[in-house]
């Protein structure tokens, strides 16, 4: 077989596209995220074959032949930088990657982050790492111990700053002012604050710290009153969906109509697998782990179950996991790369898809659900809220539905008048209705 170009016969674009399904299984007929490639030579080390034209996902960068080349690719390595944790080793990737990919792996990320937070606590390091290794463990949820220990580090540095190097040396006034730092960078919210007051009380549980906690709850909690919800109006969904939409990522429009029509969590989304999806009783069971430490099966309409489908027949059968999504390299999304991917993508469109947040399209299907006569107690069973106030965040009770439950309401109150009952009942009567009952015998309380 000849490896020119050239040599061979003209194709139609329907031969052109049968010939790129043989070869690599992976796409399918045209859509939005796709466009037409000229025939291209691998770019596999020692391989000489030629990528025949045809439709191939927009986003290609570079040419492989086969799975196979593009691994032997990958080995063989590109210097693309030195690890930014500073151990020296050299980055290998791929050419595109350049200047991008600034670690080894996930293991020496995770270092650098450790480092860049407690590096500059000086002596009250071994401090946090005690606290954090044993009783912030069994205080705390795995999924909050990162925003911990960021806390603490934060406030330790801030303390070392200002030339505090004993413990004992931390007084209230220590606290507003870190407090009043935290208030100018721009910090909204006084979580922190919580997290601080919890590590003195395990210092003075442990007698380390020999003065009553430095916390003032009146003085520094902030009551932050009760959170709204923030459900996008028909209008502003309808905008956000087009240009998920326009984009052609059959995988972001998924994950919205997931978030639109079940009101999961983006972190529940990314954690979805194949087997958690039944598409003939059209229900997702949403695994562990989830916010409250419990599952829960959740139905779904026509928009996810289409989706589903025409994902489904363009996912990668290279796929090495089961998870339902994955991203380019064919690994399943972490909950930060699946929001990456909508806010890059919506970022630069205006609003309202600049502002785009996923959660808020858990606002909107609660907010829709219960303005159109579903029951509280079956919302909060779907939605996986724990409690009633968490739950209530996520309404808004639409002024349709108050004029509509008023005038219905009304309705009723005029046809009781109109029928001369009356269900309210006066003292007077009451007691005239007590007192011509037998009174019957009581037996004394033990």
């Amino acid at each position: 077989m000849s490896n020119s170009i050239n040599d061979n016969p003209p194709r139609s674009t329907a031969e052109q596209r049968d010939a790129t399904a043989r070869s690599t299984g992976r796409f399918g007929d045209r859509s939005p995220s796709t466009k037409f490639f000229d025939a291209a030579r691998c770019e596999g080390p020692g391989c000489q074959n030629i990528i025949p034209a045809g439709i191939y996902p927009s986003q290609r960068k570079r040419s492989f032949c086969s799975d196979k080349c593009r691994n032997r690719d990958f080995a063989a390595g590109y210097v693309v930088g030195t690890c930014k944790c500073g151990c020296g080793q050299t980055v290998l990737g791929r050419k595109d990657e350049a200047g991008k990919k600034q670690f080894l792996d996930d293991e020496h990320y995770y270092r650098f982050v450790h480092e860049r937070q407690l590096g500059g606590t000086g002596c009250f390091r071994p401090l946090i790492e005690e606290y954090m290794g044993g009783d912030a463990k069994n205080t705390y949820k795995s999924s909050t111990l990162p925003t911990v220990q960021c806390s603490v580090a934060k406030f330790f540095r801030f303390a070392v700053r200002g030339g505090i190097t004993d413990i004992n040396d931390v007084r209230p006034a220590t606290i507003t002012k870190f407090i009043a730092t935290e208030q100018k960078r721009g910090a909204m919210h006084r979580g922190y604050v919580g997290h601080l007051s919890t590590l003195f009380s395990w210092l003075i549980d442990e007698e380390r710290y020999t003065r009553p906690n430095p916390i003032i709850p009146r003085r520094h909690y902030q009551n932050l009153g009760q959170a709204e919800a923030r459900p996008y109006n028909d209008t502003n969904l309808a905008k956000i969906w087009a240009l998920v939409e326009a984009s052609g990522k059959y995988e972001l429009m998924l994950a919205f109509a997931i978030g639109e029509e079940c009101g999961l969590r983006i972190g529940e989304v990314a954690n979805i697998r194949l087997s958690d999806v039944d598409l003939r009783a059209q229900t997702i069971f949403v695994r562990l782990p989830t916010k409250n430490s419990r599952t829960r099966t959740v139905p779904f309409h026509d928009k996810v179950k289409k989706y589903v489908v025409l994902w489904l027949e363009r996912r990668s059968r290279h796929c090495p996991t089961d998870h339902l999504l994955h991203n380019k390299a064919d690994h399943c999304f972490t909950q930060t790369q699946l929001d990456g991917w909508f806010k890059k993508l919506l970022r630069d469109k205006g609003e309202p898809a600049a502002s785009f947040h996923f959660h808020r399209l858990r606002h909107s299907w609660a907010t829709r659900l219960m303005n159109n006569g579903m029951e509280l107690a079956v919302l909060k069973e779907l939605g996986g809220w724990a409690k009633w106030n968490s739950m209530q965040c996520y309404i808004k009770v639409l002024p349709a539905t108050v004029r509509l439950q008023y005038e219905a309401a009304y309705k009723k109150l005029q046809e009781q008048q109109d029928s001369g009952e009356d269900e309210c009942l006066s003292l007077l009567d009451f007691a005239a209705m007590t007192a011509e009952t037998p009174a019957t015998s009581l037996k004394p309380a033990a």
